[in-house]
């Protein structure tokens, strides 16, 4: 039990430094590109990892895996850093709530993980929480959070998949990996197909060479937590894996504060104090 709790707050700090500076990489480079380098590097922990793995075969599967896994990563990216430049990481990390709450359902109704029903009560708040910064000041969805939303619901459902994989391929390098190298493989034909607008081209400045390091240790810390959490989720221990990786958007939402200095409504702070005060009640309980 300790080596999970270990492994989910080494999750937890390394994807809370790749959102955290998230921003200033984004700005810099666009969501495109940021995505393809970030994917990228992300893969070399992993095949650092793979070098020393089993290869148990049925590469088909694999190919299969890394394809469906690698499409959804891909997209998660994709959307949620299109809210960043104009939400902030505040408003657009808190919605990471959303992820551990769907793979606590997933353990409780298809791995059959248990949970108690103070901690269903926990989930409720946190989704009341969240539901209060989506809204905007009429109450209407804000329109801005919504890729945010659909980037966090569809990172879920890529560790909904890969989870399924590492069960039946009875290891959880090799899928985590070929999901990797697709998603980034998916990074780079989306950017080349799809360039910014205003094509950034690399003069490597020293304020750019700067953000570039940024960047590369943004992926590798990114690979490095999805090795963390994918270790979790396969000792099947995804409930209390994903119960502590709920305090990651919290310390983003901090940083947002103090660092970024960014403006958020007494709504969102509401919000925000309803999500913390469920996530605390989740882990307490």
């Amino acid at each position: 039990m300790t080596y999970i709790i270990i492994a989910s707050l080494l999750a937890v700090l390394s994807w809370s430094f790749v959102d955290a500076v998230s921003k200033l990489y984004i700005n810099k480079f666009g969501k495109e590109l940021s995505s393809l380098i970030l994917l990228a590097i992300g893969i070399i922990p992993m095949l650092l990892l793979a070098m020393i793995s089993p290869y148990l075969g049925n590469i088909f599967f694999l190919l299969f895996i890394g394809f469906s896994g690698g499409l959804v990563l891909f997209l998660g990216y994709i959307f949620v850093y299109k809210s960043v430049p104009s939400c902030g990481v505040s408003n657009s990390y808190i919605l990471l709530e959303i992820q551990p709450i769907i793979l606590i359902l997933f353990g409780i109704f298809v791995l059959g993980e248990y949970i108690s029903i103070e901690k269903v009560a926990s989930i409720i708040l946190i989704f009341v929480g969240i539901s209060f910064v989506m809204l905007s000041k009429k109450f209407k969805l804000d329109k801005q959070l919504v890729p945010a939303l659909m980037g966090n619901v569809t990172w879920a459902i890529y560790w909904a998949i890969i989870i399924f994989a590492f069960l039946y391929y009875k290891n959880f390098v090799l899928p985590l990996l070929f999901a990797r190298i697709f998603g980034a493989l998916f990074a780079y034909l989306y950017y080349k197909a799809k360039p910014p607008k205003n094509y950034y081209k690399i003069n490597l400045s020293k304020s750019e060479i700067s953000i570039i390091l940024i960047l590369i240790l943004a992926g590798l810390f990114d690979g490095f937590g999805n090795i963390s959490f994918a270790f979790v989720s396969f000792s099947n221990k995804v409930v209390l894996g994903s119960a502590i990786l709920s305090s990651e958007p919290i310390i983003i939402w901090l940083i947002g504060l103090i660092a970024y200095h960014e403006k958020i409504t007494v709504r969102q702070k509401f919000g925000f104090l309803v999500a913390t005060i469920g996530y605390l009640l989740f882990t307490l309980l």
